[in-house]
């Protein structure tokens, strides 16, 4: 019994080297915490990309060893989500990505990896999206003024052919507009503190619905709070304006659109709801990716450019909210901007005066 007990913990031993020395291989930083979030071990890729040293930051609480602002509030706070762009201690130029995984009792284990290259090609890919775009709009303006000078009526035979380029023109200089305005939003790092004042925009909003729908549909708004918003009124419109045209186009003739805008002390959200055709649940997650459609041949003629939910999202994440979709086929759709209390801003004076 003896000599098997040992040969037992021998194995055991052998697999523990080979699993310490496969984590020690690995390129991302592995460092393993306890329930007091004191360091018990760390792989080579975490002293070089974190600065921890061996033996010296064992047992040190993990955000007194690794100088990372806002680390130790991270920890406290769950780390629900990954930091996803923090500067490497002593290297401002190496970004890393956080993640913090439970596991036993009260354990966990910070991974650190290297999103540098990551970050540098997503910058490339941004800048070669906004240079393009750029340099479309010149020649597009150029394509769609002498295609406005000619009248299709004096020439009847190509009649068609000349307003299907006027058509494809126009969709091709909104889809670069589009472009640019994504280009921005993601370049944006700081946004406006101003007042949005919610009454006025939705009474905007229900103006450019009716000239969209020319009498088609159904429109009406509602008001069930006094709250404002604090950020960029023309961002906010942008976004809100998509989620009102794209209902507009996707509602048939003789269905109604509410837009509803509602407040509490601590969140607020303005609804956009309406009788159209409805949106399959497995659709439902991507409607946000660019250029992403439910159905090509419907967006198309319709004149959708396939970015618009992309610019709600980036719109609303810059706001600190968030987009909820609710559908169902044959039976229409709720796309909800919902924002958290700290952007919400009580009216300058009580609307039931003016």
């Amino acid at each position: 019994m003896s000599r098997h007990g040992g040969a037992r913990r021998r194995q055991l031993l052998d697999k523990l080297r080979a699993f310490q020395a496969a984590a020690m291989a690995l390129p991302d930083a592995l460092v393993a915490v306890d329930a007091d979030h004191r360091i018990r071990w760390f792989n080579t890729a975490a002293g070089q990309m974190l600065g921890l040293q061996h033996p010296a930051d064992v047992e040190r609480l993990v955000g007194e060893a690794i100088a990372i602002p806002g680390l130790t509030d991270w920890i406290a706070s769950g780390a629900a989500d990954p930091l996803p762009d923090v500067a490497a201690p002593g290297n401002p130029e190496l970004s890393l990505s956080l993640r913090l995984i439970s596991y036993a009792e009260d354990h966990a284990v910070l991974l650190a990896r290297d999103v540098s290259q990551l970050l540098r090609l997503e910058k490339m890919r941004r800048d070669f999206v906004a240079n393009v775009s750029h340099e479309l709009r010149t020649p597009l303006t150029v394509v769609h003024g002498y295609l406005d000078l000619i009248e299709p009526e004096q020439i009847p035979e190509y009649e068609s052919i000349i307003r299907e380029l006027r058509s494809q023109s126009r969709r091709m200089t909104q889809i670069v507009e589009d472009l640019l305005t994504l280009s921005r939003l993601d370049a944006e790092e700081t946004l406006p503190k101003a007042r949005v004042v919610m009454r006025a925009l939705v009474s905007t909003l229900k103006r450019d619905a009716e000239g969209l729908s020319q009498g088609r549909h159904d429109i009406d708004i509602s008001i069930e709070g006094r709250h404002d918003l604090r950020g960029s009124s023309r961002d906010l419109y942008s976004a809100f304006s998509n989620l009102v045209s794209n209902a507009v186009r996707y509602t048939p003739v003789g269905g109604s659109i509410r837009i509803i805008w509602s407040s509490s002390e601590t969140t607020a959200r303005l609804r956009v709801i309406d009788s159209g055709h409805g949106i399959s649940a497995e659709h439902i997650p991507r409607l946000t990716e660019r250029f992403y459609r439910v159905s090509t041949s419907r967006s198309r003629e319709s004149g959708g450019t396939g970015l618009g939910l992309s610019i709600v999202k980036h719109v609303l994440q810059l706001h600190d909210a968030h987009l909820e979709i609710q559908s169902e086929v044959g039976k229409g759709s709720t796309f909800s901007c919902i924002f958290a209390g700290n952007r919400l801003l009580q009216p300058e004076h009580d609307p039931e005066e003016t």
